[in-house]
């Protein structure tokens, strides 16, 4: 019997602000990152996403993961609101946005990314080659810590 990888069927497209995709992304960052902890995505947010690059990962038409990078000077970017949906974690849809993002970042001539991981899955920075600085501290009631990566 043949099993398809079914990862090959998804694409990354970067998402601007106001598209539909970026709409898609909003709610899927809202479902994964904010509904679980009794929070929403606030006006202030919003705001700050006309500053950020947005890129999706798309299966079939569904957007399935999300991230959005931030420039913080001219060398650096703060890589911001990963999400990707359960069913396409083991897919490494996750590792494939951040491996897209690092290119975009690198050819865009950045040369550090920055993250604030969640305490539980700053092991998934960790394994892409980020190094975890500084203790642990709460960001959006939860503890995070700060993880970075030269860009090549």
């Amino acid at each position: 019997m043949t099993v398809m990888d079914r990862s090959t069927t998804v694409l990354i497209f970067e998402a601007p602000v106001g598209s539909g995709l970026y709409r898609d992304a909003l709610r899927l960052r809202e479902d994964i990152l904010r509904r679980p902890l009794g929070l929403t995505v606030s006006s202030e947010e919003l705001a700050d996403d006309t500053m950020r690059q947005h890129f999706c990962a798309v299966d079939c038409g569904a957007v399935v993961g999300t991230v959005s990078l931030r420039p913080l000077d001219e060398t650096t970017l703060h890589l911001k609101q990963m999400a990707v949906v359960e069913p396409k974690r083991a897919a490494r849809v996750g590792s494939r946005l951040v491996a897209h993002v690092e290119r975009w970042g690198t050819s865009a001539g950045f040369r550090l990314m920055v993250a604030h991981a969640r305490v539980g899955a700053e092991g998934f920075y960790l394994k892409h080659g980020y190094a975890q600085e500084g203790a642990a501290f709460f960001e959006q009631t939860i503890p995070h810590v700060r993880v970075t990566k030269r860009l090549k």
